[in-house]
């Protein structure tokens, strides 16, 4: 009796929501492009064959070509989902204290501008850049309040992570339902 044991071979289609945010991650300087060369190599290692886009990410010496790749294989991805994605990431980079502040409130003024997202969405999220801009020589207690409150905000968002990218849906799906409450008891306490 001969069992054939066969893996089902991963499409980058599967994953243009991941490599939409990979790009908006890496423009703002969230992550390093070492951060997408080992997912790349991680999904190639778990494969007998694989697709050239994987192998071109692998061997991707530098950031540019790096985006290239990714922006090549994202025009179908979700923008409502990679925005939403994004700043449930952002929460646990900053929960972490893994990656600058002023390059977390650039990444999150620039998800402010997707129009997927709702209105209040959009304006709890705009100006953080700006904000940062006015503390970083001021009162470091009145930072550290704002760096709060924005943690809390992106808490609406946590359970997005980079590696759980085939439950986005769903994710999102199940923050919509209760959103508005979320962001109206958020925008009550807004001091910005």
């Amino acid at each position: 009796m001969t069992f054939s044991l066969q893996m089902k071979r991963a499409s980058i289609k599967d994953y243009r929501n991941l490599l939409k945010v990979f790009v908006i991650l890496l423009d703002y300087g969230v992550i390093r492009k070492e951060k997408v060369i080992s997912w790349a190599d991680s999904i190639l290692a778990s494969e007998n064959e694989s697709e050239y886009a994987f192998i071109e990410l692998s061997t991707c010496a530098n950031t540019h070509d790096i985006i290239q790749v990714l922006n090549k294989n994202t025009l179908d991805s979700d923008s409502e989902i990679t925005s939403r994605a994004v700043l449930g990431i952002l929460y646990h980079l900053l929960d972490e204290n893994k990656v600058v502040l002023k390059n977390i409130f650039e990444t999150a003024t620039h998800i402010s501008y997707e129009e997927r997202l709702t209105d209040e969405e959009q304006f709890l999220l705009y100006r953080f850049d700006e904000y940062i801009d006015l503390f970083e020589n001021g009162v470091f207690e009145k930072l550290n309040l704002f760096k709060t409150n924005f943690e809390e905000l992106l808490g609406i968002y946590k359970d997005f992570k980079l590696d759980n990218p085939h439950q986005w849906v769903t994710i999102n799906e199940k923050i919509k339902q209760d959103l508005q409450i979320k962001l109206e008891a958020f925008k009550s306490g807004y001091h910005y």
